[in-house]
């Protein structure tokens, strides 16, 4: 109860506006206090998950039921509305704001984050007494409020059994005021008035257990007084929800593969041509077989096969040659049972050099092909086909010569060693020569060279000689143009190519 005398109708218009501020205040600070109370119960809960705990807003969509039980606080211009009906001169006003109230409710729980509730709220009886001068009477009003509302409810969850909520809806109530008289005061009046005003709250709710749960908010009902104006009564109160359904079977325990390491492997072509020539230099056939293998290994992957020139000859001719070196390395790749459709050719002539077209060797890089083929992932630490040696020495001569120096012992002898340690691999000697006048007399010294060269293992290094062959190429096959000493030096050699058993 609280009492206040008032000297003016101003005063009275100031002492309102405090007693609302004081409402909102009070509103807010229960919303706080309501946190803090549930601040250790969030903290005690943080785990929950970890220790096996439960989650009562992951049941599938259910109803519930509950009822709050709590303090009640008007928030209406008492004075306005007794001046208006005594005519005026409110000198005191005595009155009791605050009152015990209840509401029950039914809701349906659409998911963890939403849901709506309808219900009925009795929200307590309101007194006031005013007095216009001291002997003259006194005018006593009786009022209360009582309803049925529809709300829409957001849930913000904190832990498995802690969450936060807000609601906002509508209140359709009915207000039933009584006012009675004495003295000069004298009066009996009633009023019996229904209307709908809007409401909002929050709070939080924990959960003992799946189905039963504690909550504890505080609301706002929007309500209209006597004389038309807007006025509040604040609910602050804790109540009890039962949920109702039960929670679907748990799915049966996942299967855990295995976790398989996995890496990239990726696999590439590059191949040099002698000069003029599209055909595959013996030297690169275990390149192409790996490649091969790469491809077989895994189908899903393409191949693109790029063809490219010196800057020797017309535009139109190294177009052309690029596009032969392509097709042979495709076709020796159809060969290992590789669908033609996964691999595409393409010619770039002389275009994009590796490496300067000014000298011999910058031009041997440039008479290539690359492959781009694509990566893959697999098991960590498969063992990719393998790339092998394929040329076991390179020997160079001198001009008109056929003799092997001994310059180049050391190179056949790492040769020959390999060989004895690998039974099973062959080797093709390949003869050549630079420009001579003669294509019989360049012939002839290619030939001789590569016989040389075999007796050469066979008579030092004891190398069987049914695991050696040999060939001479004559002048055919330049790896270096003859217009200087340093090229034609490249070209009287004799390559030792290793073949493997397939």
């Amino acid at each position: 109860m609280k009492k206040q005398l008032i000297t003016a109708d101003v005063a009275l218009v100031k002492k309102a506006a405090i007693n609302k501020s004081m409402r909102y205040n009070r509103l807010a600070q229960a919303i706080g206090l309501a946190a803090v109370v549930a601040s250790p119960l969030a903290f005690s809960q943080a785990d929950e998950t970890a220790s096996g705990g439960f989650d009562f807003r992951a049941e599938p969509p259910h109803w519930y039921i509950g009822g709050n039980y709590g303090r009640t606080a008007e928030g209406v211009d008492n004075g306005e509305v007794a001046n208006t009906i005594i005519g005026g001169g409110l000198t005191s006003i005595d009155e009791d704001e605050t009152d015990r109230g209840y509401k029950l409710f039914v809701g349906y729980q659409f998911n963890q984050y939403f849901a709506l509730e309808a219900g009925y709220a009795d929200l307590g009886d309101f007194k006031y007494e005013v007095a216009r001068a001291p002997g003259a009477g006194t005018l006593t009003a009786d009022t209360n409020y009582k309803g049925f509302n529809f709300d829409a409810v957001g849930t913000l969850p904190i832990t498995p059994r802690l969450s936060a909520f807000a609601r906002v809806g509508a209140f359709h109530y009915e207000t039933e005021q009584n006012f009675v008289g004495t003295q000069s005061l004298a009066a009996n009046l009633s009023r019996d008035d229904k209307d709908t005003g809007y409401k909002f709250g929050a709070g939080l709710e924990y959960s003992f257990t799946e189905r039963l749960s504690a909550r504890i908010e505080a609301e706002r009902y929007r309500i209209e007084d006597m004389v038309g104006d807007n006025g509040s009564v604040n609910l602050y109160s804790v109540g009890l929800v039962y949920r109702f359904g039960d929670r679907p079977a748990p799915p049966p325990p996942k299967v855990v593969e295995p976790v398989v390491a996995q890496q990239e492997y990726c696999s590439k072509l590059d191949i040099q041509f002698e000069i003029n020539r599209s055909e595959i230099p013996r030297s690169e056939s275990e390149r192409l077989n790996a490649a091969g293998e790469f491809l077989k290994k895994y189908p899903d992957t393409k191949a693109v096969i790029n063809g490219y020139t010196d800057n020797v000859g017309s535009d139109q001719s190294n177009i052309a040659l690029s596009q032969r070196r392509a097709d042979s390395v495709l076709q020796y790749l159809v060969g290992q049972q590789i669908d033609a459709s996964r691999i595409s050719t393409v010619a770039r002539g002389e275009a994009d050099p590796v490496a300067t077209n000014e000298t011999d060797a910058g031009k041997r890089e440039n008479r290539r092909i690359n492959t781009t083929i694509d990566c893959v992932k697999d098991v960590a630490g498969l063992s990719l086909p393998e790339t092998r040696i394929t040329v076991a020495a390179l020997v160079e001569f001198d001009a008109n010569s056929t003799k092997v120096n001994e310059q180049y012992h050391a190179d056949l002898e790492k040769a020959a060693n390999y060989l004895r340690d690998n039974p099973n691999v062959t080797a093709h000697v390949e003869g050549h020569a630079a420009d001579l006048t003669s294509t019989e007399k360049a012939q002839q010294i290619s030939e001789r060279r590569a016989a040389n060269v075999v007796d050469y293992l066979v008579e030092k290094f004891g190398i069987d000689r049914s695991r050696l062959t040999a060939e001479g190429f004559g002048k055919t096959r330049r790896v270096a143009y003859n217009t200087t000493e340093e090229g034609k030096q490249q070209n009287r050699r004799v390559n030792i190519v290793l073949s493997y058993p397939r």
